[in-house]
């Protein structure tokens, strides 16, 4: 009996106007269509032979399910974090661990342990959280002014955004947002996502041109492209 032909890739689609990243897994023992949302994401399971366009021309009818399922599943997850002491956290690529005592007076970060003055449930976690967003700014604009020297045109403004479906966005007068999650990654994936959307500045679109510009300005960024498809549900659930 013949082994069933198998393939997983990851791809992207604009659904509803938000670009997803989904894993399209194709089998030959296959014969339908399905959309699963998990800890792995949007995964798309199709027959082997089935063409990329009706694949996506159904997950094109199935936009809204998959943007309200994507956005519960990440709240759901976001909910079960315990804050307290000893808790794990990611930081700029690392783990890091949450330190909580009395004796402490303001959140300092040291040799990957966080330490925070003693609080605790939604009054720990809105410290914390106030704490990652300011050093997402700091961090997001040092990394912009890296990469002003090699733009045609500079954004007119760095913003923070706190999007459950995308990493960052550009708008045709300039401003550019990126997720304050993303301080959680890596720096070449905080990169990725910064280029991307500065590439923006000179191509409002994915064409070739587009991709072109961002490897123009950020020649790496196939690695940590693939990095934050892989790790990108984690950081999400950081809220």
């Amino acid at each position: 009996m013949r082994k069933p032909q198998r393939s997983s890739e990851m791809r992207q689609v604009v659904l509803q106007g938000v670009k997803q990243q989904y894993n399209l897994k194709r089998s030959s023992a296959r014969r339908t269509l399905a959309l699963t949302i998990s800890g792995q994401g949007l995964v798309v399971h199709a027959p082997w032979s089935l063409p990329l366009i009706d694949i996506e021309h159904f997950m094109l009818d199935k936009s809204a399910w998959v943007n309200e399922k994507l956005v519960g599943y990440v709240s759901s997850e976001a909910a079960r974090i315990s804050w307290g002491h000893g808790m794990t956290l990611g930081f700029m690529g690392e783990a890091i661990s949450l330190e909580v005592g009395a004796h402490i007076k303001h959140i300092a970060l040291i040799d990957n342990v966080m330490y925070v003055p003693e609080l605790a449930g939604e009054a720990l976690k809105s410290r914390v959280l106030a704490w990652y967003q300011a050093q997402a700014l700091v961090y997001f604009d040092a990394r912009l002014r890296r990469f002003l020297p090699l733009l045609p045109r500079r954004p007119s403004a760095l913003k923070l955004t706190s999007a459950r479906t995308r990493w960052g966005s550009c708008t045709r007068d300039g401003v550019v947002r990126l997720n304050w999650r993303l301080i959680q990654a890596s720096n070449a994936e905080i990169d990725y996502v910064l280029a991307h959307e500065l590439a923006h500045l000179t191509h409002m679109n994915h064409s070739a041109k587009f991709w072109q510009e961002l490897g123009r300005i950020y020649p790496d960024y196939h690695v940590p492209h693939k990095l934050l498809r892989i790790h990108g549900h984690r950081y999400q659930k950081l809220s």
